[in-house]
């Protein structure tokens, strides 16, 4: 019997819109594995539970987070310090160092809630999953919420997760999870 194929979905949320994303995410994953008949094993959680166990346990990602000051979220990024050189194995050979990714080509996507443009938090991601040598399969998906950038709209909570943004992530979580059932 093969070990069902699990996605993972790591989040990070300040106002509700990326845990409404994350939520929907998952949805979509879930509709796309009934579509096709297959089982998927989908975990969704928050980054500062995440571990690098958690990551090498599964097979492809989705990175959720809100963009904070024009980059990514404070523990989000947090995350990814805490587990990333740990993805990685090394070896020592003729007395020659090498590093070999081992979560090298899994599939990914990067969702991002965002309050201006989201692409400063979007490209951060996106760089360190390139480092993980993981293979993106969706431009990443920028939700912005549609407020004016001021104090009081940037500190309210919680944001609303627009139906046409629900659906778009619905298509992102089902193609990540279409990808891993192919």
């Amino acid at each position: 019997m093969t070990k069902k194929k699990e996605l993972l979905i790591v989040y990070h949320s300040r106002t509700g819109l990326a845990l409404q994303m994350s939520e929907a995410l998952k949805q979509g994953a879930v509709l796309a594995s009934e579509e096709m008949g297959e089982e998927l094993n989908i975990k969704r959680k928050k980054a500062r539970d995440c571990s690098i166990d958690d990551v090498m346990a599964a097979d492809g990602y989705i990175f959720c987070a809100p963009e904070n000051l024009a980059t990514l979220s404070g523990q989000m990024l947090e995350f990814f310090h805490r587990n990333y050189y740990y993805a990685f194995r090394s070896t020592e050979e003729n007395g020659e160092y090498h590093e070999e990714s081992q979560i090298l080509g899994r599939p990914y996507a990067v969702a991002i809630a965002a309050g201006s443009d989201g692409s400063g938090a979007a490209r951060h991601i996106t760089r360190i999953c390139t480092g993980w040598r993981l293979k993106s399969v969706a431009e990443p998906l920028i939700v912005n919420n549609g407020l004016p950038q001021t104090k009081a709209n940037i500190l309210s909570s919680p944001k609303t997760l627009s139906k046409i943004s629900e659906v778009r992530c619905h298509e992102v979580g089902g193609l990540v999870a279409a990808t891993l059932m192919l």
